[in-house]
C-alpha cells in the first residue's frame, strides 16, 4: 500500500492556508451539486408538493381513461362492432387525455428520479408534444360544441366522414396554428418541460385560447338550451282544447286523444329538456374545473410567479381530463353498458305535433361526450 511521503506531509503544514483553500472549494463544489437539485434540504417540502401531487393526478387521470377505454370496448363489442356517435365522442376524449397523461408522466419521472428536469433538446420536444396534446383538447371541446350548435339552432348537417376524418382535421388544423405560434416558446421550467421560464407570450396564448374556447361553449351551449325550452314551450300552446275541437266540428273523443297525445309528448320532452340540461351543465362543468386551474396557473406566469401553487394548478389542468370525462361518463352512461340504435349525439325528431321550422323538437340521445 502506497503511503504519504514526509515530505508531503511538511509541505501541507508548512503551507496551511493552501490545505485550508482546496477543502473549501471541494464543499464548495458538492454545496453547488446539491443547491442545482430540486430535492435541496431548502426545497425538500415544494419538490415532494409538487411531484407528489403531479405522479398522483397522472396515475388517476390514467385510471381513468382507461376505464372508459374498456366501455367503449365492451360497447362496441355489445354494439356489434358499430359505435355510435354519443360513444366516440368520450373515447376520444379519453384519447386526448391519455396522450396528455403519459407525456405527462415522461416529463414528470426524470424530475422524480434525478430532481432535475430533462436536458434541453428532450425538454423541448416534450414542451412541443405537451402543447399539441393540451391545444388538440381544447380545439376538441370548442369544434364539438359548434358542430352540436349549428345541428340544433341552424338544423346543419355536418357530415364527419370515414372514421370522423373531417373531425380530426379540423381540431389538428385549430392545433398546429396554436402549435406554430408558440413553437419558440417551448423549453424548461422549474420542474418540468413546457413552456420556458423568463417568457410570458406562452401564457399570454394559451389563457387568451381558453377564453375564447370557454365562450365558444358557453355561447353554444346555452344557445341549445334555449332552443329546447323554447320547443317545450311551443308543444305546450300547441295542446289543443277541447272547446277549439268543438268550435271546428271535430269528434269529442278525437280531440280528447289530441290532447292526450300533446300531454304525451310534452312530458317526453321535458323529460328530455331535464336530460339535455343535466349533459350540457356537465360539459360545461367539467370543463371549468379542467381548464379554469390552467388559466389561474398561465394568469400567474404572466407576472413571472413560479410558486409551487402555479405547478399545481398547472397539474390540475393536465390531468384532471382523464378524471372529469369518467366521472361525466360514468353519470351519463350509467354503470352498465347500454344499446343504442341511432347513430347520432342530437338529432331533430319528425313530429306530426309541429310543423313549424322555427319549432322543431329537438332530442337529445343518451349519452355524453
Amino acid at each position: 500500500m502506497n503511503m504519504i511521503k514526509p515530505s508531503s506531509i511538511k509541505f501541507f503544514i508548512k503551507y496551511r492556508f493552501i490545505s485550508i483553500i482546496i477543502i473549501l472549494l471541494l464543499l464548495t463544489e458538492v454545496n453547488l451539486a446539491i443547491d442545482n437539485r430540486l430535492d435541496s434540504p431548502k426545497n425538500i417540502y415544494n419538490f415532494h408538493l409538487v411531484v407528489d401531487f403531479s405522479l398522483t393526478m397522472i396515475v388517476f387521470g390514467l385510471i381513468g381513461c382507461v376505464y372508459v377505454f374498456y366501455r367503449i370496448y365492451k360497447q362496441w363489442i355489445y354494439s356489434k362492432r358499430k359505435l355510435a356517435i354519443i360513444y366516440r365522442l368520450p373515447f376520444y376524449t379519453a384519447c386526448t387525455d391519455f396522450l396528455i397523461n403519459c407525456n405527462f408522466f415522461v416529463n414528470m419521472l426524470h424530475t422524480a428520479i434525478y430532481a432535475q428536469v430533462w436536458d434541453d433538446t428532450p425538454c423541448k420536444i416534450i414542451g412541443a408534444l405537451n402543447w399539441a396534446f393540451l391545444t388538440i383538447n381544447l380545439c376538441f371541446y370548442a369544434v364539438i360544441a359548434v358542430i352540436t350548435y349549428l345541428r340544433i339552432c341552424r338544423e346543419i348537417n355536418f357530415n364527419y366522414g370515414k372514421y370522423d376524418y373531417k373531425l380530426w382535421l379540423i381540431v389538428i388544423a385549430g392545433s398546429i396554428i396554436i402549435q406554430l405560434i408558440n413553437l419558440q416558446n417551448n423549453g424548461k421550467r422549474e420542474y418540468w418541460c413546457a413552456a420556458k421560464s423568463g417568457q410570458i407570450n406562452s401564457a399570454i396564448i394559451l389563457f387568451s385560447t381558453i377564453t375564447i374556447v370557454l365562450t365558444i361553449i358557453l355561447f353554444c351551449y346555452i344557445s341549445i338550451l334555449k332552443k329546447i325550452h323554447k320547443t317545450i314551450n311551443f308543444l305546450r300552446l300547441s295542446l289543443p282544447s277541447n272547446q277549439d275541437d268543438r268550435s271546428n266540428n271535430r269528434n269529442e273523443s278525437n280531440a280528447n286523444n289530441d290532447r292526450i297525445d300533446g300531454i304525451s309528448a310534452l312530458e317526453r320532452y321535458s323529460e328530455i329538456e331535464k336530460r339535455a340540461t343535466k349533459k350540457i351543465l356537465s360539459y360545461i362543468t367539467m370543463f371549468i374545473l379542467q381548464w379554469i386551474p390552467m388559466s389561474i396557473s398561465q394568469g400567474a406566469r404572466l407576472v413571472l410567479n413560479e410558486e409551487p401553487w402555479v405547478y399545481i394548478m398547472g397539474t390540475i389542468g393536465r390531468s384532471f381530463g382523464g378524471i372529469g370525462n369518467v366521472i361525466q361518463f360514468i353519470i351519463n352512461e350509467g354503470f352498465i353498458p347500454k344499446s343504442y340504435n341511432n347513430d347520432e349525439l342530437l338529432e331533430n325528431s319528425r313530429s306530426n305535433i309541429n310543423n313549424n321550422n322555427e319549432n322543431k323538437i329537438v332530442i337529445i340521445s343518451e349519452g355524453g361526450k
